[in-house]
């Protein structure tokens, strides 16, 4: 039952975009994995894949089962949005068994970051710094990183680093987990580049810390899907705020894994 329900939920989500024009022909898939209150997102490409964080570590082995069930093989790109654990859990076990190209982590400091940055070395992995003006482009899909002003040594979530991905002309904001700070700082400097976004990965699990009404008003996603156990997450405030923009949400302790075609 479960199995079909998710099934159900992907042709559902297919049959949406199709009306937005998104549906590609499933040149791009995204892939929002039912890691509970966690994130680990798949961009699936013909020609490369891209991970952008790795879950929690309790989750490592359903992630790499995933994986493998899709056929990836190589990760072309690897980027870990920000230092906590249930964004970076994975990456040891997703190292250990899958051919990393490069991995991207962010630049600011922080122990974590020097410790993942020795193990990728050391397993001969490319690392790279995530900086200001940061961006990848393939063939009609361009991921650009929103690094924040500056260093928050109180609220590490503030220091996620945002994703502005446009793939086949629509766009998707990845928010990591960032909250009402970052979320109005991003709204000031990017205001124009958000607007109007096709799909929002909710902010930090749809917890309250998140979601201004001024930020999803910018953002005013036709879609929301949020990562969450929906035990911790999602709380009623944020859903509420973001009912109020009538964009469809979507969640993957209901949806299970929610892939977009």
């Amino acid at each position: 039952m479960r199995y079909l329900k998710k099934i159900c939920y992907v042709i559902a989500i297919s049959i949406i975009l199709c009306s937005l024009k998104v549906y590609a022909k499933e040149k791009y898939e995204i892939h929002f994995l039912d890691t509970g209150q966690s994130d680990c997102i798949l961009i699936k490409g013909k020609s490369f894949n891209i991970l952008i964080d790795t879950g929690v570590n309790s989750t490592a082995d359903k992630v790499i089962k995933y994986l493998d069930n899709e056929g990836v093989k190589t990760i072309n790109y690897l980027i870990l949005t920000h230092y906590h654990d249930d964004h970076y859990g994975g990456l040891e076990k997703v190292l250990s068994n899958k051919k990393v190209e490069k991995l991207y982590i962010p630049i600011y400091p922080n122990s974590m970051r020097d410790i993942i940055y020795r193990h990728a070395y050391l397993s001969h992995i490319e690392v790279k710094y995530i900086e200001k003006n940061f961006i990848i482009e393939e063939k009609e899909l361009s991921l650009k990183g929103m690094v924040p002003n500056e260093y928050d040594e109180h609220i590490e979530n503030n220091n996620s680093i945002v994703l502005l991905g446009k793939i086949k002309g629509k766009k998707y904001l990845f928010a990591a987990d960032i909250e009402k700070k970052m979320e109005e700082e991003i709204g000031n400097k990017y205001k124009e580049e958000i607007n109007n976004c096709d799909i929002l990965k909710v902010p930090h699990h749809g917890l309250n810390t998140s979601c201004s009404q001024e930020f999803l008003n910018i953002v005013n996603p036709k879609m929301s899907i949020i990562t969450c156990n929906g035990r911790e997450s999602p709380e009623n405030e944020t859903l509420n705020r973001l009912k109020k923009i009538n964009t469809n949400i979507l969640r993957t302790d209901i949806n299970g894994n929610i892939i977009i075609r």
